[in-house]
């Protein structure tokens, strides 16, 4: 009875010891808020995955601020919340997680000066192999306000070639060195029975895009917009596209016989309040709380292979008055080789080149 019983007792005890293990330690290292005093602040810090942006008052004494910010259980941040800091230059932060192992590190920048110019002539890349622009301000500071689908086909498909992105930089430019190039490719497919992606297009938006939610939810995934302190009034620049050749594939997969790929190419102006943070694919082109819009009004291919200008007055959409002092307001600029891409559809083949965009504002008119 003893020599059975031995091994029965044996096996509790080790479930037990089993049982009483500790759980493992926390692996995230994430900031997951960045707060700023509100007698300097115009916007919310906005996040894009490893950069956090906030535009700040002019009158703020940059060379000494101390941030309240907040990291995931157990974590650790470097240099340490409520530590003054210069922010005149980007300040670098590191978030180690509590297992001691894992380890995020953020750059932070702030600025009072809003992005007018976007050259494409600055261009990062990404540990994944794709490649990003930014932009400097008149400050002469980085600005990374640029998401691109680069971002979302990065979470199922990986390059070493970063030319294979839909989104990458061209030598193909107006002025300078580069601009910016746009392809519509064909898609994965099936998704883990998540999502269907027949195609990816190429797309660039200013604003961010959150990750986690773009298989699932891809329409809501696209953060439009950076905070803009100035009323604009045109938009332009230089661009050349050409659609595909190939059929015109739908959000299902099949082809829409004679349907002809667009380009989207556009800025949109919004009032942020209570209600609207950002708008996504869902809302972009038609929230009450969008102010006025500057959209190019012929979207088909263009004439030869030479860049074409453009000049877009902005229109009123809704009837809002602009009052910088009670709201705070974002702009967006949304370009992609497929009007529609952002729901999965357009031709493959159809390709975007734009460089030297401009908006001129309400003070430079």
């Amino acid at each position: 009875m003893k020599t059975k019983l031995f091994p029965v007792l044996f096996l509790l005890s080790l479930l037990g010891t089993s049982c009483i293990q500790e759980e493992p330690l926390n692996p995230e290292a994430d900031i997951l808020s960045f707060g700023l005093p509100e007698s300097i602040i115009i916007s919310e810090p906005m996040f894009n995955q490893n950069d956090i942006f906030a535009i700040i008052r002019s009158d703020a004494d940059m060379t000494n601020i101390a941030p309240e910010i907040t990291v995931t259980d157990g974590a650790t941040i470097v240099p340490a919340s409520g530590t003054p800091q210069d922010f005149s230059q980007p300040v670098v932060y590191t978030v180690t997680a509590a297992d001691g192992i894992h380890q995020r590190v953020y750059t932070v920048q702030l600025t009072s000066a809003t992005v007018t110019n976007y050259t494409f002539e600055y261009w990062s890349e990404h540990t994944a192999r794709y490649e990003t622009p930014y932009e400097l301000n008149s400050d002469n500071v980085r600005q990374n306000i640029w998401a691109s689908s680069n971002q979302g086909m990065a979470i199922y498909q990986q390059f070493t070639d970063k030319y294979k992105y839909p989104v990458h930089s061209t030598t193909d430019a107006v002025e300078g060195t580069f601009g910016a190039y746009m392809e519509t490719q064909n898609g994965p497919g099936n998704i883990l029975n998540i999502q269907y992606i027949p195609i990816i297009a190429g797309s660039l938006f200013t604003g961010s895009m959150d990750l986690g939610n773009a298989l699932l939810d891809p329409l809501s995934s696209t953060k439009f917009g950076i905070p803009f302190t100035e009323v604009p009034i045109r938009f332009k620049g230089y661009y050349k596209y050409k659609a595909g050749t190939g059929d015109y594939i739908g959000p299902d997969g099949n082809p829409r016989p004679g349907v002809i790929d667009s380009c989207a190419l556009y800025a949109v102006f919004y009032k942020v309040d209570e209600n609207l943070q950002s708008l996504d694919g869902n809302t972009v082109l038609d929230h009450p709380n969008i102010v006025s819009m500057a959209m190019l009004p012929d979207k088909t291919s263009t004439e030869g292979d030479e860049f074409v200008s453009f000049d877009i007055p902005f229109a009123q959409v809704n009837d809002i008055e602009v009052d910088f002092d009670k709201y705070t307001y974002k702009l967006a600029v949304v370009l992609s080789s497929s009007f529609w891409g952002q729901r999965y559809e357009g031709t493959p083949g159809s390709n975007l080149t734009v460089d030297n965009l401009e908006i001129i504002t309400e003070n430079e008119q």
